[in-house]
């Protein structure tokens, strides 16, 4: 049955902590390809009519469904400076920092410092966190052993548990050499794992930078804080968004604003003085620094174009799960030659984990809800 109970153990503990490092990366795709389901059933079901396609509120659209998902949206409110603040310039919010997984509240540094709006890249770090400390904890216990080895000899304890003997023999050379080629080995497994770890974190930050999501979601915040709070100085930019609206008027992701008309009029909203910049007037209650400055860009933001930047940067991201064919076959290796055919207690193994993963998921998703 069981031989090798800790390393064992061990082997199962590093596959479960393989699958829940690869959860994020399923989880991008899947939501991705759910919300690029939703526009082509809503293309099919409306006959590609192009009046009733405008006509679609905010939450059976691609770029509202991925942006939300991926953004911490709850937590955007932080990441806008005040009218009174200096030193902001044209903006109207702190920029993505792609480098940090905590940045400060007010972009200067000498603020409380809170969650980067970058769910998924937090996700996928917190989630990998767990392999990425078991590997170096291994690696330095089994480094150990082979100083062990070579500092002590044939007297090493090490030496003598592997040789099989209750004593010393000769055969200590040959098992420090196995030894170390298999440090080796383990150093190798682990670099790879520190190089396609890195990778996928700098393809995460490029889906962020690269693509026009950020600018888009800030906006749509920007949306919403005017419509909650429905404030009569702002009566001009709320109206429209009602005027649009089928269902409920108090939140942006049930309006219509894939409407040529409504960012029309939008646009002819936005304050501006003579040389063009626009010009903060829009009160809200936590006197953020609110100007709509890309309210013109709404046509493109839900253009394919834009959806497609988006798509193939998570097509791009998704490519690196099967990267973790190396990382669970490995194990599974160790694990099978451990049990010496016993492939029932692998099997066992194997679909306990599966269902520990998808039950910590569907837990996560519903305290998260």
């Amino acid at each position: 049955m069981f031989l090798n109970f800790e390393l064992e153990i061990f082997l199962m503990v590093l596959l479960l902590l393989i699958v829940i490092s690869m959860i994020p990366l399923i989880e991008l795709k899947y939501n991705s390809d759910l919300y690029e389901n939703i526009e082509k059933f809503n293309k099919y079901c409306l006959n590609n009519d192009a009046k009733l396609l405008s006509e679609l509120d905010m939450k059976d659209t691609y770029m509202w469904n991925i942006s939300s998902y991926i953004y911490d949206y709850n937590n955007l409110s932080n990441f806008f400076y005040k009218r009174n603040q200096t030193g902001t310039g044209a903006n109207d919010y702190i920029g993505l920092n792609r480098n940090a997984a905590k940045v400060s509240s007010s972009g200067s540094g000498d603020d409380k410092y809170i969650d980067n709006v970058m769910k998924i890249y937090n996700y996928y770090l917190y989630m990998s966190l767990g392999f990425f400390i078991v590997l170096i904890v291994f690696f330095i216990s089994q480094a150990n052993i082979l100083i062990n080895i070579g500092a002590a000899g044939a007297t090493s304890d090490y030496a003598i548990c592997m040789s099989g003997s209750g004593s010393s023999d000769t055969g200590t050379a040959d098992i420090f050499d196995v030894f170390k080629n298999y440090i080796y080995c383990l150093f190798v497994y682990f670099a790879l794992f520190i190089v396609f770890f890195s990778l996928i974190l700098k393809k995460l930050t490029e889906l962020y930078a690269d693509t026009e999501t950020y600018e888009y979601i800030m906006l749509m915040k920007e949306l919403d804080i005017l419509l909650k709070e429905n404030k009569p100085a702002n009566a001009g930019i709320t109206d429209i968004l009602k005027k649009y609206s089928k269902n409920k008027i108090n939140d942006i992701a049930h309006i219509a604003l894939n409407n040529k008309a409504i960012i029309s009029e939008l646009a002819t909203k936005t304050y501006k003085d003579k040389s063009g910049s626009v010009v903060v007037k829009y009160d809200n209650n936590e006197n953020y620094k609110i100007t709509l400055k890309n309210i013109e860009k709404l046509e493109y933001y839900n253009s394919k174009e834009a959806k497609d930047k988006v798509k193939n940067k998570i097509s791009e991201i998704f490519q690196f799960i099967y990267v973790y064919i190396i990382f669970l076959i490995v194990p599974i290796y160790m694990l099978s030659l451990s049990l010496q055919g016993n492939y029932m207690y692998l099997l066992f193994t194997i679909i306990l984990i599966i269902i520990f993963s998808v039950s910590a998921y569907n837990i996560y998703n519903t305290l998260q809800n």
